[in-house]
């Protein structure tokens, strides 16, 4: 039986770049993590843009992509914490950003991690580009 990864993106006013995030996780796990299954959790924290409707979308076609719709704006703490509770993987990758400013490409080494023993594990940098 293969492990689950949960990953969970919060999203708010994403459409721009939505699926380009979905993408680039889904690439991640079919190349460098092709033995384990993938859950990605987006919740969106009440967006007024076209966010739902393109995760709805995604979601149809993709049964390992669940999305989390808030009535209100919750905050990304919040949001994130809805995220966490309707995981059921056997580990789960906390803020993944919609707009991918920490990139996917972390995913292996945080999965390594895990597999070495690591209960938590962390990442951060300097500064974030603005665009």
């Amino acid at each position: 039986m293969r492990k689950k990864i949960s990953l969970v993106t919060p999203c708010y006013n994403e459409e721009a770049g939505i699926r380009e995030c979905y993408a680039a996780v889904k690439e991640i796990f079919d190349r460098e993590l092709p033995g384990y299954e993938r859950e990605h959790i987006f919740c969106d924290n009440a967006s007024s843009d076209r966010t739902v409707e393109i995760l709805k979308e995604i979601a149809a076609e993709d049964p390992s992509v669940k999305v989390i719709v808030n009535a209100r704006n919750f905050g990304v703490l919040r949001n994130t914490y809805n995220g966490v509770l309707a995981s059921t993987g056997d580990a789960t990758i906390l803020f993944m950003p919609a707009d991918l400013q920490d990139p996917p490409s972390l995913i292996p080494t945080f999965v390594k991690h895990w597999e070495d023993g690591r209960s938590c594990s962390a990442s951060g940098r300097d500064a974030r580009s603005r665009s």
